[in-house]
């Protein structure tokens, strides 16, 4: 190991020595580079969006994943909402196509697709499920092109009696939040609402479980996009007007907080061998998807709350930006 390669551990293993004021929120967010989807549109052609680039350049040897393109659906959605070009259309149009392609007969979703354009799988996890639920459930709330809610529809409704067998815990809160962006474009329908209850059931029966005294939490294991569990159950909490959920989302919040905070800056669990219960937090193999799934966490609890300590975490998620301007990617 190099000289360089061990400074930077040093550097990054060092607490952080910025000091945030509880009002820096605005501030931060006027200082944000404009929203700009190069990198985005860089990696995606007409069949999708690829999973990996190489630095700024597409890696075609890994092809598609339905992940990476219901996230991509979700984003370009956000982005028509902000401004409803034909281009953000066009991008809705190309993740919506991949995702209805991978759809199986049965309502499942297979989830790999070689840059040749083979099937790479028989069938996805339960989280490329989940996650594509969850971007359904964001297309069917959106306001945009009325053929895009049909085919949205068409693909939810096929996979929905699958929901009720999963059993991954993050594919269940996954389906949950695509659920809830259903229930608050259509209130009445008692279905949707019948099926956010079962799941949330569902992960709050996880938690009681594997909860201990000293152990809050929804598995023996603190893994990847741990934030999804609590947001998930959070949201579904105030659909249901739940108390009993809205406490086990809360408990597994500040358990998940005071995990991730050390010395006041963020530590995420590495991927080398997690954080089991009973042992230490992995430091080294830590995954950006947590920061995404953290910064909708605490801006749904301070929302709920307004605590200005959680302010000042979801400002601090603001101050460091991992982008590059002349390339609109990551500078990781």
């Amino acid at each position: 190991m190099n000289k360089s390669y061990l400074k930077v551990i040093d550097e990054v293993e060092s607490p952080a020595t910025a000091v945030l004021d509880e009002d820096l929120t605005t501030e931060l967010v006027d200082k944000l580079p404009s929203f700009d989807l190069s990198h985005v549109k860089r990696l995606t052609n007409h069949v999708g969006i690829l999973q990996h680039a190489t630095y700024i350049t597409p890696n075609y040897h890994h092809g598609y994943c339905i992940d990476d393109n219901a996230r991509a659906l979700i984003l370009a959605l956000m982005a028509f909402e902000k401004d409803p070009s034909d281009e953000h259309s066009q991008l809705i149009s190309t993740y919506l196509a991949y995702i209805k392609y991978m759809q199986l007969e049965n309502g499942k979703f297979r989830n790999f697709l070689s840059f040749s354009h083979l099937f790479l799988d028989d069938e996805g996890t339960e989280d490329a499920m989940g996650r594509t639920i969850w971007a359904l459930g964001y297309l069917l709330k959106s306001d945009v092109n009325p053929s895009f809610h049909r085919a949205g529809r068409e693909l939810f409704d096929r996979v929905v009696p699958h929901l009720y067998r999963l059993r991954s815990p993050r594919a269940v809160g996954y389906s949950l939040l695509g659920l809830i962006h259903i229930s608050e474009r259509s209130p009445e329908d008692a279905g949707i609402k019948e099926l956010i209850n079962h799941l949330a059931q569902y992960i709050a029966e996880e938690y009681r479980q594997n909860s201990t005294g000293e152990w809050s939490w929804y598995e023996k294991i603190i893994s990847y996009d741990n934030a999804i569990l609590p947001l998930s159950l959070l949201k579904a909490s105030l659909v249901l007007e739940n108390e009993s959920l809205k406490l086990t989302a809360m408990e597994s919040f500040h358990f998940l907080d005071n995990t991730l905070f050390r010395e006041n800056y963020l530590c995420i669990i590495g991927n080398e061998s997690w954080y089991r219960e009973g042992g230490s937090p992995s430091k080294y193999g830590q995954q950006p998807i947590e920061v995404a799934s953290l910064v909708l966490l605490y801006e749904e609890m301070y929302n709920i709350t307004l605590e200005k300590n959680i302010q000042t975490a979801y400002d601090k998620f603001l101050f460091v930006v991992f982008w590059k301007k002349q390339t609109g990617s990551s500078t990781l």
